[in-house]
């Protein structure tokens, strides 16, 4: 009975905690919305006040306290980010049988952190660690559409087409960036690989800027406007995951 009883308070001290970081901060808000009386309420949020996983303001405010940055700090320091983004792509390739990918910018190309093979028995020229033209993928694509407009287009090299499917103009180029920033996504339609399509979204922060983007990789042959569209919401579906997996230092833990 006793383990019960401490379970429960247990639950409850981390409800109140999910309740203040969620923006309830004032003692009757967090007390109505738990269903627990505001003796008890305030009974909790002090002893987290006291432990410092709460702080407690002159306008009598309660805010996420030091402690829990500590932690989090402990915790993202003990995981294995890479492994966890690996099996997250592994995931999204068993779902759809195509391969996917991770990638960020650095400087004109886009940087392959990650991949993970689809189960077609096509092999891509893309491995971690591989760098293509922004111009020519889907992410690259994806990620220069947030870039300011004089950016975006010093990167548009007119003679680096890859495929006869490559953008040839820097109006082109434009058109095309307009257009991703408008749709949430990007396409590469045979432009960096002949026979394979490509779709990509944003991974955004916490602050909601892109720091990275995850694209899904088929032959061209499956991917029809409909499919593109599934795979589009399945990539959506993922990147808040994606997101709270890619802290601020990311990169240094794949470069």
């Amino acid at each position: 009975m006793e383990n019960a009883t401490g379970s429960k308070t247990l639950e409850r001290g981390l409800e109140l905690l999910e309740l203040v970081a969620s923006g309830y901060n004032r003692l009757d808000d967090v007390a109505r919305l738990s269903g627990i009386s505001r003796s008890s309420a305030h009974r909790m949020l002090s002893s987290l006040v006291a432990k410092k996983y709460l702080t407690l303001s002159v306008e009598h405010h309660y805010k996420l306290g030091v402690k829990l940055l500590e932690l989090g700090s402990q915790a993202e320091a003990s995981l294995d980010l890479p492994a966890e983004v690996q099996g997250m792509l592994q995931d999204i390739s068993l779902k759809t049988r195509e391969t996917c990918h991770l990638g960020v910018l650095d400087g004109t190309e886009v940087l392959y952190l990650a991949k993970s093979r689809g189960s077609r028995g096509v092999e891509m020229a893309s491995r971690p660690g591989s760098r293509f033209q922004t111009q020519t993928t889907a992410m690259g694509k994806m990620l220069l559409s947030f870039e300011p407009r004089e950016t975006a287009l010093a990167q548009f090299d007119p003679e680096r087409t890859v495929t006869e499917f490559s953008i040839k103009t820097a109006a082109e180029f434009e058109a095309e960036l307009a257009q991703i920033r408008e749709r949430g996504y990007a396409l590469d339609k045979q432009e960096n690989e002949l026979g394979l399509i490509c779709v990509a979204i944003a991974i955004r922060d916490r602050q909601g800027a892109p720091v990275a983007s995850v694209s899904i990789s088929a032959p061209s042959v499956y991917m029809t406007e409909e499919r593109i569209s599934e795979l589009v919401e399945l990539l959506n579906t993922y990147e808040p995951e994606f997101s709270r997996r890619l802290p601020p230092h990311f990169r240094d833990l794949w470069l």
